[in-house]
């Protein structure tokens, strides 16, 4: 067990952001390779196909993200709680997150099913995508089962500063997702050939088992207090703290991925292949993001930590530290895209004009990285201090820029792909010098949000040990 020191230094902030954000890291890194390979395969197998799915998961992902902004929700109030030294409160909060997360994905699970070919039919796609994009929607959204033990048993895990769990259970998921995507794509060792229909069984699968195995150990995670009859029995109220603090995240988070279903819809105007390949291009920016997401989950935990034990003076260092890691990570990346760019890009296609077309904007997605970073990075780091609503206002005029900034590069210049990805490098880069001023401004002052969403006044430094970071 570790302990939140009154004066921790560079050496020690930097070890506890590698033991919570490395496992982070190592898992992101596992379902990207997941993704991408997944992508690989049916990139191979059919451009077409390839489309499809990419129509399919935008919007999906769109709605998804709300249950992603309530765990952040659980994540942070159990960080407080853990600073505070309640574990009773923080276990009491787990359990009503795992009940409730479960509840909304049933709700999710049901409405794609049922209504997954109208919310296609919206964004433009028609046809054979429109035929392919239904079905393995329909297939897909049956991981939301058991989605929502997953993605409370992962908020826990963040909240009290434990990533390994999460890690291991990533890993396995991705070894038995293409494993299963090689034999149901294509049809290896026996298995029939069932292209994007098998794509979405692989992922249904391998999510479902590793779902209950995540839960499992969340409920004897060793730390907090929780029962099979507290997550049945939720204490009435608990949840509503976390509703509230979410629900703005989940706008937030709604609002983005919003704006990028209106630009694959802008780009589906003219050329429904575009859609595709930007889903290409955004696979490939995710490899930079699935590693400093880690970095911004070690920010928002130990500032969440930081907020609840009343040690209100170390955020602006725990925020600048979790910056400077990003941006090396940033560096890296970068470096490789821009020494190998049509070597990535042929990893997802072997169409000559998909990898040329998609080898140009290699450049802009090198420069995206960076903004991008600092947008993930220092907005978990507010969140942490519990204040959701600015980085839902930025959010709401970043929503309103990007696409008009995108209506005019696609639909008045033509600059198609290349109009979508400049508009991006623009949102994420006015949003990250402002959210950055702010969280200086916000830790200079002590200005934090405590879990009623009232103004937490400063404090003196303090020097007694609290509870910290179990790993």
């Amino acid at each position: 067990m570790g302990s939140i020191r009154p004066n921790a230094s560079f050496s020690t902030l930097t070890r506890q952001i590698f033991i919570i954000g490395v496992p982070v890291i190592l898992q992101n890194m596992a379902f990207y390779m997941m993704t991408f390979i997944n992508s690989a395969f049916l990139g191979h197998y059919d451009v077409t196909t390839l489309s499809a799915m990419n129509n399919a998961m935008f919007p999906f992902f769109m709605l998804f993200t709300v249950l992603i902004a309530l765990s952040q929700g659980t994540t942070v109030l159990i960080a407080h709680s853990i600073g505070a030294n309640d574990k009773a409160h923080a276990a009491k909060i787990a359990e009503s997150s795992v009940f409730y997360s479960q509840l909304f994905s049933f709700g999710y699970c049901i409405f794609w099913i049922f209504c997954g070919r109208n919310v296609l039919q919206l964004m433009g796609v028609s046809g054979e995508i429109l035929e392919k994009g239904t079905s393995y929607i329909q297939i897909f959204s049956l991981i939301f089962l058991t989605g929502g033990l997953n993605i409370a048993a992962g908020a826990i895990f963040q909240g009290i500063g434990k990533t390994s769990p999460i890690m291991t259970n990533t890993i396995l998921r991705a070894i038995l997702n293409i494993i299963l995507d090689y034999c149901l794509i294509f049809g290896n060792f026996g298995f029939p050939k069932l292209g994007l229909a098998g794509a979405a069984i692989a992922s249904v699968i391998s999510s479902t088992i590793c779902a209950l195995l995540l839960f499992r150990s969340a409920l004897h995670n060793g730390i907090l207090p929780m029962t099979i009859n507290g997550i049945l029995k939720p204490e009435r109220g608990i949840y509503k703290k976390v509703f509230i603090f979410g629900a703005q995240a989940g706008m937030e988070f709604v609002l983005f991925s919003g704006a990028q279903v209106i630009l694959i819809r802008m780009l589906n105007v003219g050329d429904q292949i575009s859609a595709g390949l930007y889903g290409i291009l955004n696979t490939i920016v995710s490899l930079s993001f699935n590693l400093y997401i880690g970095v911004g989950t070690a920010a928002m935990t130990l500032v969440g930590q930081r907020v609840g034990a009343q040690m209100h003076y170390q955020v602006s260092k725990i925020g600048n530290v979790c910056a400077l890691y990003g941006l090396l990570l940033c560096v890296i990346v970068a470096s490789v895209y821009t020494l190998l760019p049509q070597g990535i890009v042929g990893i997802f296609t072997n169409n000559s004009d998909a990898v040329s077309r998609l080898t140009a904007l290699m450049p802009l997605v090198v420069i995206l990285c960076f903004p991008k970073s600092i947008n993930v990075i220092i907005g978990n780091a507010i969140r942490g201090t519990g204040d959701v609503r600015w980085m839902l206002m930025t959010q709401i005029a970043g929503t309103i820029i990007i696409i008009s900034v995108a209506a005019v590069f696609v639909l008045k210049m033509k600059m198609g792909l290349y109009g979508v990805m400049l508009a991006n490098v623009i949102d994420e880069s006015w949003r990250s010098v402002i959210n950055y001023i702010k969280f200086l401004v916000s830790t200079r002052k002590s200005r934090f949000i405590n879990d009623n969403g009232n103004a937490a006044p400063p404090v003196k430094k303090i020097t007694q040990h609290c509870v910290a970071i179990e790993t």
